[in-house]
Formats: C-alpha cells, structure tokens, sequence
C-alpha cells in the first residue's frame, strides 16, 4: 500500500477520534452542569418550604394572624412630664379600653403567648419601658377585668426614678396579670451596634430580667422598633421567639422576629380605638 495513502488515512482516523472525543466531552459537562442545577433547584425549594413552615431563623411557627390585636402603650396617667404628652393615655380612658376589650369578647394574652391562640381573636396589651405608673395604676385595673399585659424592661432602668422597682416587679409577676419581657439592656437603637454590641444589650437583659422573676424570658420589643435581618437573626439566637416592632399591621400575616403594634396614645378617641380591634 502506498505510504502517504496509509498516512493520509491514520491522519483521518485520528481526526475523527478527536472530534469523537471533542463532542463527547460538553455532553459529559452538560449531563454535570444539569445535575448540579436540578441540586440547587431541589435546594432552594427545601429552604423555602424550611422558612414557610418553621418561620425565619428556625423560630416557632408564623402564629400572628390578623386576628391577633397587639396594643403598644407606655404610660398610664392623668399627669404629664416630659416632651411626649402623648404616651400618657388618661386613666379613665385605660379603663373604657378594657372594657370595651372585655365586652367585644375578646381573650387577651401575654406577648411569649401567640403560639397558643391558633388563630383564634386575642389581644396582646404591652407596655415598654417599665414606668412605675405601670404599677399604680395598670396593675389595679388588670386585675379588675381579669387581663393580662405584658411589661417590656430596660433592665439598666430598673429601679431608676419614675421606673418599676424589683419588688414592684415581683408583687407584678406574682399577680398572674403581668409578665415582663426585654426592651434591652439600655434602650440603645440595636441597629447602630454590631453583632458583639447586640448581643450584649439581649443576653444582658434576659439575664436580670430572669434573675429577677424566675421565669425565662422569650419575647422582645426592639427599642424604637429599629430592627434589621442581622438583629433578627442575633435575637433569634439569644432564645428570642417573640420580636415585637411599632410597625404597624398592614399584611394578614408576620414571621415572629417582626411582629407588628397598634399605638394606643392620650385622648385617642373610641372609635379610633376600635378600629384597631376590628
């Protein structure tokens, strides 16, 4: 056989083993890259379902449904002091509140409570800060309609003046009325600090707060309602189950680390009241 003829043909046959092995290989790569993506589908839709059904962070489950009618208060009293007469809601009218909280039907809760509810019609009444009106004159009219309210501390701000003592905190918690939560450790804005910084301010104020009723504390407001995914995910890890704003309600369901509060303010009027419990 002539010699260039055999090479001419061994030239061919390597060509087209090359081109065999050319054309093989992004079907290979392609079969890989497919798999990997059909993965990664396959994953985010389990995280997805995982955030659905467990709440972000790995809380308990969404269980704040727009049945549920949390109330933001601070202070109690006909007396004023400070530059914010509006937090001062008249006694008289903490009273035709409850009344017409008790009238309506409704079962009020504690704030570490929601999960209990199912849905069904409830109030949560909270109060930040822990004045000492709380105990003059909320407490009496509690335990006069049988409802429950829950206290969010600054626990740097226990016993200051104007602010609940450790024996009026514990004469509180003794009466079934109230339970008292953490508003942090100094009312810093949780925002501004970094991780180090928040974590403090949380572990900090469940600590006294703990130590000072004997019960484990769940639940927190964030001080003036400032929050973000990464104060979320610290409260969360701190044994936060309960994440209270001053947002307030506008969609039919919230995960816990955000959930929302209607203001109560002086001379609000009935009807402006039950607006919000309807």
């Amino acid at each position: 056989m002539n010699h260039n003829l055999v090479c001419c043909q061994q030239k061919t046959e390597a060509s087209e083993t090359v081109k065999k092995r050319n054309t093989a290989l992004p079907r290979s790569v392609s079969r890989a890259r497919a798999i990997t993506l059909a993965s990664l589908i396959a994953a985010i839709f389990i995280t997805i379902g995982i955030f659905f059904f467990t709440g972000v962070f790995g809380g308990k489950p969404y269980t704040y449904t727009d049945n549920t009618k949390v109330l933001l208060y601070h202070l109690v009293s006909d007396e004023t002091y400070g530059p914010n007469e509006y937090l001062f809601v008249r006694v008289a009218d903490f009273e035709a509140q409850l009344a017409e909280i008790q009238r309506l039907g409704y079962k009020t809760i504690f704030a570490d409570e929601l999960v209990r509810t199912h849905g069904e019609p409830c109030v949560v009444i909270t109060f930040d800060d822990g004045y000492a009106d709380n105990y003059t004159n909320v407490l009496p009219l509690l335990e006069k309609y049988d409802m429950k309210a829950t206290i969010f501390l600054i626990s740097d701000f226990i016993g200051a003046e104007g602010h609940l003592n450790e024996e009026q905190i514990r004469e509180m918690q003794q009466s079934g009325h109230v339970r008292f939560a953490s508003h942090t450790k100094s009312h810093e804005k949780l925002t501004s600090l970094d991780e180090e910084g928040i974590r403090l301010e949380l572990t900090e104020s469940r600590r006294r707060i703990e130590s000072l009723t004997g019960e484990s504390v769940c639940a927190l407001a964030y001080p003036n309602g400032a929050y973000n995914s990464t104060v979320e995910l610290v409260a969360a890890e701190c044994g936060y189950e309960y994440c209270y704003t001053t947002d307030r309600p506008s969609e039919e369901h919230y995960p816990n680390t955000r959930l929302p509060r209607s203001y109560v303010v002086r001379d609000m009027a009935m009807s402006d009241f039950l607006a919000i419990l309807e």
